[in-house]
Parts: C-alpha cells; sequence; structure tokens
C-alpha cells in the first residue's frame, strides 16, 4: 500500500538518487535541501512500506502553489505513485486555503501530460524553447502551462 508523508533531511540521499535517474538536469544537494527547509515550501514522498518511490516538490505564496518537480524512481513506475502524490498534494494545498496549482511540464512529456489532463488540469499556454535540449547539439523544447483549481467550495 502507498502512503504519502513530509520528507526531511534525513531523505536526502534518496530525493539525490531519484532526482539523478529521472532529469537530465537534476537539482543538485544544496537545492533540494533548500527546499525541504523553506517555510513556504512542501515535499512530499510516496512510500511503500520504508521505500521512498518518488516525491512531488510544491511552492506557494498567498493562494496560489507550484509544482516545481515530481518524479518517480524508473523501478516502481506504472504503480500510481505520481498520481497519488499529487491527488494528495492538492488536498495538503487545499488544507492551507490554496486556490489554484500551476505547473510546467516538457511538451514531449506525454506520460505526465495525460496524468495532469486525467487529475483535471488544463492548459494555460506555452513557453517556447523553455527546457535546453535533452542531446548534445538537439533543439531547445517548449514547455506547456498547466493549472487546476483545487479550492474547496
Amino acid at each position: 500500500m502507498l502512503q504519502v508523508r513530509g520528507l526531511s533531511q534525513t531523505d536526502l540521499p534518496v530525493l539525490e538518487s531519484i532526482e539523478a535517474s529521472c532529469f537530465s538536469s537534476p537539482w543538485n544537494s544544496s537545492q533540494i535541501t533548500h527546499q525541504l527547509a523553506h517555510k513556504n515550501r512542501i515535499s512530499l514522498g510516496v512510500f511503500h512500506g520504508t521505500e521512498l518511490m518518488g516525491f512531488a516538490f510544491f511552492s506557494f505564496i498567498l493562494d496560489e502553489a507550484e509544482l516545481l518537480q515530481v518524479a518517480t524512481d524508473p523501478r516502481h513506475r506504472g504503480l500510481g505513485a505520481a498520481k497519488k502524490l499529487l491527488s494528495e498534494g492538492m488536498e495538503v494545498l487545499n488544507e492551507r486555503s490554496i486556490g489554484r496549482l500551476l505547473l510546467e511540464v516538457r511538451a514531449s512529456n506525454e506520460a505526465a501530460i495525460m496524468l495532469y489532463k486525467r487529475l483535471g488540469f488544463l492548459d494555460d499556454g506555452c513557453r517556447k524553447g523553455y527546457y535546453p535540449a535533452q542531446v548534445e547539439g538537439g533543439d531547445r523544447e517548449d514547455a506547456r502551462l498547466m493549472s487546476i483549481g483545487i479550492a474547496n467550495e
């Protein structure tokens, strides 16, 4: 059974490992440490028993939040970890009176875009050439902007 809980500095080595396995430009130790310590940030992990399978990093200000990172260890993809992280993350944000969650995603990341759409995110626009090329000499990639209203009425 998957469980979501807040993350701490003790999770840093596994976070760094997942980050490195999921992103071409991973966050470094200092960036992750800042995320874990900042008062306007929420860091959640999804666990199977004691094993950290993935994480989601959010930032917020006033009544708006941004999904900064979401990642699932490649060995554990397809088990619903990202969906559980995002669903429970939106509940946590709603409890803090956050009304809207924004994100950006590589235009080529079809699996993530499908997940976001299933959760109710809507397209807000595009940032042309936002992401660096994933391969040497490749073209920069567009970012799709998406958001969802999460406040309970």
